[in-house]
């Protein structure tokens, strides 16, 4: 039970601070820290939308009795997810922490100068989503461990499904910062053409 705690705890961050480091630094792309940060972010959570997904496939087509059947899969794969909830909750800070000191963002002017502040405001704003995943942690995990006794492992595997629009979400978010990001480049070598031109 801890190994997989434990697994969670490592892959999910691990995973991100190697998808942030490799936008950073392969010559082809090159991204800020910020624009890293961003889609390393909604990177990770298309990998554990993708996993939860496929657990909850597998876990549901192999219940004949909704009620009765057990699958492996079911606790593990649970006991391997929390650290992404408590993981994700930083994740989504520091997403909105970089979003505030984008040049031309809504709230830039608004952007609070030093953390305590900017904490503050990121859970007033984002308060449904980090209740979401203080809940998810704090509640649903000891009740799919340890209260359902090992019955409606069916029902487990379908909820596991519903986060498979995670990562068409995300692709789309992603594209569209790709999509801006190479448009003030073009923007940006169009500039210093017209500079050197002068």
């Amino acid at each position: 039970m801890l190994t997989i705690l434990a697994a969670g705890s490592v892959f999910f961050p691990g995973l991100f601070l190697l998808s942030k480091q490799c936008l950073k630094s392969i010559p082809a792309l090159r991204w800020s820290e910020g624009d890293a940060v961003i889609v390393s972010a909604r990177l990770v959570s298309s990998v554990q939308a993708v996993m939860a997904s496929s657990a909850g496939y597998i876990i549901a087509s192999s219940c004949q009795d909704i009620i009765e059947d057990q699958h492996w899969l079911t606790s593990t794969y649970i006991m391997f997810a929390v650290p992404y909830f408590v993981y994700d909750i930083y994740a989504m800070f520091m997403c909105y922490w970089y979003k505030l000191r984008v040049k031309g963002h809504e709230e830039a002017s608004a952007a609070p100068q030093h953390m305590g502040s900017a904490v503050r405001s990121y859970l007033h704003r984002e308060f449904l989503m980090v209740l979401h995943h203080v809940v998810m942690v704090t509640v649903c995990f000891p009740v799919s461990v340890f209260w359902r006794q090992g019955k409606g492992d069916y029902f487990q595997g379908i909820m596991f499904m519903a986060e498979l629009s995670t990562p068409s979400v995300c692709l789309g978010k992603i594209l569209i910062q790709v999509s801006v990001e190479l448009r003030l480049k073009d923007q940006f070598r169009s500039s210093s053409h017209v500079h050197a031109t002068n």
